[in-house]
């Protein structure tokens, strides 16, 4: 017993194992034993178990267990199925590992091979998170790399209620944050381009399931039951179904591979229910759903996932209220979701895309005004965010599209984890288009000296509507020195002149306070822009900002963009 025992007198203290284990030193080919898991419903199904080989790798990544699984619950099942992870294996009346990975497409269905996790590198995760861990600060985890042992992992897939075939689509390949320019995506890091979705991240298939039944109550986790990995919980669910290979006092470890592979975690630790294991051609697996949040999962390791019972994370309470004024719709969707920077701007995205959804009951043109609200443990005051979007062709993608940005913004600050605690959004959609479009500009004179005002009409069009007018003045630097100026008007943010240096944040504050300072889609803004010096050396023509005024027109998206070139002569004394 030579590696338990130097790794139980490494944890000691933090694990007393009350359930008799067995090393992989000891283990040869030949030996049998049996395996626990749930085929349908609560009842806990038995399977044989026959030593193949043993992988004995250096170090403990790449030691597996090789046995043949048989049985009726074996057979029922179509083989070794997705969901079965997790799924205690003794032998010798010992528990020795959990069964973690099989062959897809094996053409022998009654005496599938499958790899078993060994029992120590599991125990390292029971260690890990026994000691009841605080809230902690996940990373992206690696993951597998060419050359390792990397027959598919019996990942459950991922299975979603409350969800349409779009929204469930959207969880599955991620989204493009990128897709349209906004000031902050300048401020995401060069490598997260694209938020992914689950399924770059590992999950085999993502499934629309019912809720569990309600008069048939969920088993406790014990060794064989069905365990779940929790996302989104509420309005929404979104969670993994694994099995629970050892609960040693309130520490769970189960599936016996990584879900996500993020290392700590803040998953929720739920209970789920099997409605049956489906026995499809190419990967058997459970059909099932997530059930009541029971804890949280804090570890997710190359060897298992480890949970803690009544020790539940925090979370993200979400809340998005959709009106439709002109159905007279009023659509509220409430769901917790795990706070985790790889995955909180994707189910924010998803779960607001779901509400719009629900509330249209369409998909088709239209504007919408969106208040969003972000509070967090961290965020030294709430962040309020208020804007308006258009679409001609689905406007449901625009509503959460903003939110979901400022979510991945802050998830990758550079200064503090916000600890996010509630995201609010109201969105009012209107069918039409409430659109005003920024057609000509004039001024008083065709030329300016430094210290000048300079006068200006902008001349505006609402959507099939008449011609306004919207007039003011900018100012010219006295002292300045720049051949010519240019005025433009425009609507809606503006990327920074290559003449400008970028803002410098020095504190999440700096970064609450940026946002603010972002120009929302119905601002109207005529800014005066002056030759940068450095032009004239380098030859290129590199302005940056010096005057400018701004008004918004409420609900309406203003768009288009109209400048003059105006000379600057000396000033006259």
């Amino acid at each position: 017993m030579k590696r338990l025992g130097v790794f139980a007198a490494a944890c000691i203290g933090f694990v007393a194992l009350g359930v008799d284990t067995i090393p992989l030193s000891e283990i040869v080919p030949g030996m049998t034993g049996y395996g626990l898991t749930v085929v349908a419903g609560t009842e806990i199904a038995r399977f044989e178990v026959e030593v193949v080989a043993v992988l004995d790798e250096p170090g403990e990544r790449d030691d597996f267990i090789v046995i043949r699984a048989f049985g009726p619950a074996i057979t029922r099942s179509g083989g070794v199925a997705q969901g079965m992870s997790g799924s205690p294996i003794y032998l010798d009346g010992r528990l020795a590992g959990a069964l973690s990975r099989a062959a897809a497409w094996s053409a022998d269905r009654e005496r599938p091979l499958a790899l078993v996790t060994p029992i120590e590198a599991m125990l390292r995760v029971l260690a890990e998170v026994a000691p009841r861990p605080t809230e902690p600060v996940p990373h992206d985890g690696p993951r597998a790399t060419e050359g390792e042992l990397t027959l598919p992992f019996l990942n459950a897939p991922v299975t979603v209620s409350g969800l349409s075939r779009r929204a469930v689509a959207t969880l599955e390949q991620g989204i493009d944050l990128r897709s349209m320019w906004h000031p902050l995506t300048d401020l995401l890091p060069a490598w997260r381009t694209t938020v992914p979705g689950l399924v770059s991240l590992g999950v085999p298939r993502v499934l629309a399931a019912p809720a569990a039944p309600r008069q048939a109550p969920a088993l406790d986790l014990t060794p064989g039951a069905p365990v779940g990995v929790g996302l989104a919980m509420g309005d929404v669910t979104i969670g993994a179904l694994g099995t629970v290979t050892l609960v040693e006092n309130d520490a769970v470890i189960a599936f016996g591979h990584p879900f996500l592979f993020s290392g700590p975690t803040r998953y929720f630790l739920t209970a789920a229910h099997v409605f049956d294991t489906v026995a499809a051609y190419d990967f058997s697996y459970k059909f099932g759903t997530v059930g009541e949040v029971v804890g949280g999962v804090y570890a997710d390791r190359w060897a298992a996932v480890g949970g803690v019972l009544g020790w539940t994370p925090s979370g993200i309470a979400t809340t998005f209220r959709i009106r439709d004024p002109g159905q007279d719709v009023d659509h509220t969707l409430q769901v917790k979701l795990v706070d985790e920077p790889r995955l909180s701007a994707l189910l924010l995205y998803v779960a607001g895309l779901e509400a719009v959804d629900q509330a249209l009951d369409r998909i088709g043109p239209g504007t919408v005004t969106v208040r969003t609200t972000f509070t967090g443990r961290n965020l030294p005051r709430p962040l309020v965010r208020e804007n308006v979007f258009l679409s001609t062709q689905d406007i449901a993608l625009y509503v959460p599209w903003e939110m979901a940005l400022i979510a991945d913004v802050l998830a990758y600050n550079e200064f503090a984890d916000p600890g996010l605690l509630t995201v609010t959004l109201d969105a009012v959609v209107q069918p039409g288009f409430a659109a005003t479009e920024v057609v000509a500009l004039h001024t008083e004179r065709d030329a300016y000296a430094p210290g000048d005002r300079v006068r200006f009409a902008v001349t505006l069009r609402g959507w099939r509507g008449r011609l306004e007018t919207w007039d003011g003045w900018v100012e010219i630097p006295d002292g300045i020195d720049t051949p010519y100026v240019e005025l433009r008007a425009y609507g809606g943010p503006r990327q920074r002149e290559k003449g400008e240096p970028a803002r410098t944040l020095e504190s999440l504050a700096d970064l609450l306070d940026f946002i603010d300072g972002i120009p929302t889609y119905d601002t109207l803004t005529v800014e005066l822009f002056a030759l940068d010096p450095i032009s004239s050396v380098i030859g290129q023509t590199w302005l940056y900002g010096v005057d400018g005024v701004a008004d918004r027109i409420p609900d309406t998206v203003v768009y288009g963009e109209v400048s003059v070139i105006l000379p600057v002569r000396e000033k006259q004394e």
